[in-house]
């Protein structure tokens, strides 16, 4: 896929992780990048991989303002060529029937309104053809005692995704969404530090790292990134993509090997 002057692609959550890696790999493919998170020094440091194709734009993507401010970052003229709605939080995590809610909603709009309402500031300048790939979860499928805010706002998103595939299909924009797998990141390094009581599933998680059995982020982001810009149209959005899948895996490892 060639990339246009005026074309640009944006990462919520590009300042680390997943981000960064995917922001990496757009820019491998001659790519402009628009990332957008809450920290600053993070962001800056995806930003010095090429400061003449990266904007870095601070924001909290779960307010009304923070969004406005990454949808007033695209240059004027920009068309917003691909979206990846990367960003998320795990927290607050224990035991349902305890939980927060302040906490609650602050996850919810963290995962769920981040991503349905920047879609919308960023849709003006969205073209046909252009895609938008969420980042879900296992988690938005199976219920895992200790994280009810993160299983139940995944689910939420999953059915944006499944809601807006439709609604936007009809203009030419393309909805899709990715399960990356269990990718190291700082989210897994929480993961890690909860207790038992707080997530019951916890020295599984310590076995994945120490059995280095967690993909790295550079891996996960080709495989969001092959399905977000080499698949076909109809294969983009017909059904969520998981990196676990032994089909899809194939097909993305066979592409892979054709091009070397």
């Amino acid at each position: 896929m060639k990339w246009q002057e005026h074309e640009i692609a944006v990462v919520t959550g590009g300042g680390s992780g997943l981000g960064r890696a995917l922001t990496e790999g757009l820019l491998e493919q001659g790519a402009r990048v628009l990332i957008a998170g809450r920290r600053q020094t993070p962001l800056e440091e995806t930003a010095a991989l090429a400061p003449d194709r990266v904007i870095a734009q601070r924001a909290d993507l779960s307010t009304e303002e923070g969004r406005a401010q990454v949808a007033a970052a695209v240059p004027e003229g920009c068309k917003v060529r691909a979206v990846i709605h990367n960003a998320g939080v795990l927290e607050p995590v224990g035991p349902l029937h305890a939980v927060d809610l302040t906490a609650w909603r602050h996850a919810f709009a963290t995962n769920v309104e981040a991503a349905l309402f920047l879609t919308q500031s960023l849709l003006p300048a969205m073209q046909p053809g252009s895609r938008i790939l969420q980042i879900s979860s296992g988690a938005a499928h199976r219920p895992v005692a200790g994280w009810g805010a993160y299983c139940a706002s995944k689910a939420a998103l999953f059915m944006i995704y499944e809601t807006l595939r439709d609604e936007l299909r009809p203009h030419g924009v393309l909805v899709g969404s990715v399960r990356p797998g269990v990718v190291d990141t700082p989210m897994q390094e929480l993961i890690r530090q909860q207790t038992s009581e707080q997530f019951p599933e916890v020295e599984r998680f310590i076995k994945l790292k120490e059995r280095g059995q967690l993909h790295a982020p550079e891996k996960a982001a080709d495989f969001v990134l092959w399905a977000l810009l080499e698949t076909g149209d109809k294969q983009f959005i017909e059904h969520e993509w998981n990196i676990a899948d032994e089909e899809q895996q194939t097909r993305w490892q066979e592409t892979r090997r054709a091009t070397q």
